[in-house]
Protein backbone atom coordinates (compact mmCIF):
# COMPACT_ATOMS: atom_id res chain seq x y z
CA UNK A 1 0.00 0.00 0.00
CA UNK A 2 1.15 3.44 -0.88
CA UNK A 3 1.92 5.61 1.63
CA UNK A 4 -0.49 9.09 1.79
CA UNK A 5 0.99 12.58 0.79
CA UNK A 6 0.94 15.28 2.97
CA UNK A 7 -0.56 18.50 2.44
CA UNK A 8 0.15 22.17 4.53
CA UNK A 9 -2.53 24.11 4.24
CA UNK A 10 -2.57 27.24 6.02
CA UNK A 11 -5.38 30.54 5.91
CA UNK A 12 -4.46 34.25 7.13
CA UNK A 13 -6.61 37.16 6.99
CA UNK A 14 -4.87 40.28 5.96
CA UNK A 15 -6.17 43.95 6.03
CA UNK A 16 -5.55 44.43 2.14
CA UNK A 17 -6.58 44.41 -0.41
CA UNK A 18 -6.76 41.32 -3.22
CA UNK A 19 -4.90 43.62 -5.57
CA UNK A 20 -2.12 44.08 -2.91
CA UNK A 21 -1.98 40.81 -1.42
CA UNK A 22 -1.39 39.23 -4.92
CA UNK A 23 1.10 41.80 -5.77
CA UNK A 24 3.19 41.08 -2.24
CA UNK A 25 3.09 37.51 -3.56
CA UNK A 26 4.32 37.60 -6.96
CA UNK A 27 6.20 40.73 -7.40
CA UNK A 28 10.58 40.25 -7.03
CA UNK A 29 10.29 43.53 -5.95
CA UNK A 30 7.15 42.90 -2.88
CA UNK A 31 9.11 39.40 -2.37
CA UNK A 32 12.29 40.87 -0.94
CA UNK A 33 10.18 43.02 1.68
CA UNK A 34 8.60 40.00 3.36
CA UNK A 35 10.38 37.02 2.74
CA UNK A 36 13.60 36.23 0.50
CA UNK A 37 16.48 38.41 -0.25
CA UNK A 38 16.19 38.15 -4.29
CA UNK A 39 13.47 37.00 -6.67
CA UNK A 40 13.15 36.41 -10.24
CA UNK A 41 9.89 35.62 -10.83
CA UNK A 42 7.94 36.53 -14.06
CA UNK A 43 3.93 35.92 -13.37
CA UNK A 44 3.54 33.54 -16.52
CA UNK A 45 2.43 29.95 -16.45
CA UNK A 46 5.26 27.75 -17.75
CA UNK A 47 8.42 30.31 -16.85
CA UNK A 48 10.75 29.40 -14.37
CA UNK A 49 11.43 31.31 -11.25
CA UNK A 50 14.25 31.87 -8.55
CA UNK A 51 14.67 32.50 -5.18
CA UNK A 52 17.48 33.52 -2.86
CA UNK A 53 16.80 34.07 1.12
CA UNK A 54 19.38 35.22 3.51
CA UNK A 55 21.90 33.31 4.08
CA UNK A 56 22.33 32.53 0.24
CA UNK A 57 19.60 29.42 0.19
CA UNK A 58 18.40 29.14 -3.50
CA UNK A 59 16.30 27.51 -5.75
CA UNK A 60 14.27 27.40 -8.58
CA UNK A 61 11.07 26.30 -9.93
CA UNK A 62 8.51 26.51 -12.27
CA UNK A 63 5.07 28.96 -12.31
CA UNK A 64 2.41 26.05 -12.64
CA UNK A 65 -0.42 28.13 -12.76
CA UNK A 66 -1.10 32.11 -12.40
CA UNK A 67 -4.13 33.88 -12.55
CA UNK A 68 -3.86 37.71 -11.81
CA UNK A 69 -5.45 38.66 -8.03
CA UNK A 70 -6.35 34.82 -7.45
CA UNK A 71 -3.90 32.12 -7.21
CA UNK A 72 -0.08 31.54 -8.08
CA UNK A 73 1.08 28.22 -7.86
CA UNK A 74 4.80 26.94 -8.28
CA UNK A 75 6.71 23.84 -8.64
CA UNK A 76 9.07 23.61 -5.01
CA UNK A 77 11.84 21.73 -4.85
CA UNK A 78 12.89 19.79 -1.82
CA UNK A 79 16.11 18.17 -1.02
CA UNK A 80 16.79 15.05 1.41
CA UNK A 81 20.32 14.18 1.66
CA UNK A 82 20.40 12.92 -2.37
CA UNK A 83 16.87 12.31 -3.04
CA UNK A 84 14.65 14.84 -4.34
CA UNK A 85 10.88 15.58 -5.15
CA UNK A 86 8.98 18.34 -6.72
CA UNK A 87 5.91 19.13 -4.61
CA UNK A 88 3.02 22.34 -5.26
CA UNK A 89 2.94 25.52 -3.46
CA UNK A 90 0.07 27.31 -4.31
CA UNK A 91 -1.21 30.59 -2.98
CA UNK A 92 -5.20 31.65 -3.52
CA UNK A 93 -7.10 34.72 -2.64
CA UNK A 94 -10.21 36.20 -1.95
CA UNK A 95 -11.91 39.68 -1.14
CA UNK A 96 -13.04 38.74 2.92
CA UNK A 97 -15.16 41.85 3.87
CA UNK A 98 -12.46 44.56 4.13
CA UNK A 99 -9.37 42.32 3.18
CA UNK A 100 -8.16 39.25 1.63
CA UNK A 101 -7.79 35.54 3.06
CA UNK A 102 -5.25 34.30 1.30
CA UNK A 103 -5.05 29.99 1.61
CA UNK A 104 -1.53 27.91 1.03
CA UNK A 105 -1.56 24.48 0.30
CA UNK A 106 1.61 22.82 -0.11
CA UNK A 107 1.04 19.63 -1.47
CA UNK A 108 2.89 16.20 -2.25
CA UNK A 109 5.32 15.60 0.66
CA UNK A 110 5.73 11.23 0.97
CA UNK A 111 4.89 10.26 4.73
CA UNK A 112 8.08 8.49 5.32
CA UNK A 113 11.27 8.68 7.20
CA UNK A 114 13.27 12.18 6.66
CA UNK A 115 10.26 13.52 4.52
CA UNK A 116 8.28 14.04 7.55
CA UNK A 117 10.83 16.32 9.01
CA UNK A 118 11.01 18.24 6.11
CA UNK A 119 7.64 18.72 5.63
CA UNK A 120 7.23 20.17 9.50
CA UNK A 121 10.05 22.16 8.75
CA UNK A 122 8.46 23.81 6.06
CA UNK A 123 5.07 23.87 7.81
CA UNK A 124 7.36 25.92 10.09
CA UNK A 125 8.59 28.20 7.60
CA UNK A 126 5.63 29.52 5.88
CA UNK A 127 3.80 30.13 9.16
CA UNK A 128 6.89 32.17 9.59
CA UNK A 129 7.24 33.91 6.76
CA UNK A 130 2.96 34.07 5.57
CA UNK A 131 3.02 35.71 9.42
CA UNK A 132 5.13 38.05 8.39
CA UNK A 133 3.35 38.99 5.01
CA UNK A 134 0.42 40.25 7.45
CA UNK A 135 2.95 42.04 9.46
CA UNK A 136 4.54 44.22 6.39
CA UNK A 137 1.15 45.01 4.90
CA UNK A 138 -0.78 45.54 7.82
CA UNK A 139 1.84 47.25 9.98
CA UNK A 140 4.93 48.39 7.80
CA UNK A 141 6.84 46.20 9.95
CA UNK A 142 9.37 42.97 8.83
CA UNK A 143 9.58 40.58 11.71
CA UNK A 144 12.70 38.80 10.29
CA UNK A 145 15.95 38.84 11.76
CA UNK A 146 19.23 37.27 10.98
CA UNK A 147 19.24 35.56 14.27
CA UNK A 148 15.77 33.45 13.78
CA UNK A 149 17.86 30.75 11.75
CA UNK A 150 15.38 30.97 8.72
Amino acid sequence: MASQLLSIQQTYFIRASVWTVFQAISEPKWLVRWFLHSAELRPVKGTEYEFVWRGGYRHRGQVLAYVRNRRLSLSWPNRLGRSAIWTRATFTLRQQGRGTLLALRHVGYPNTGGWVRIYGQTQYGWSYFLMNLKSVLEHGHDLRSDLDGM
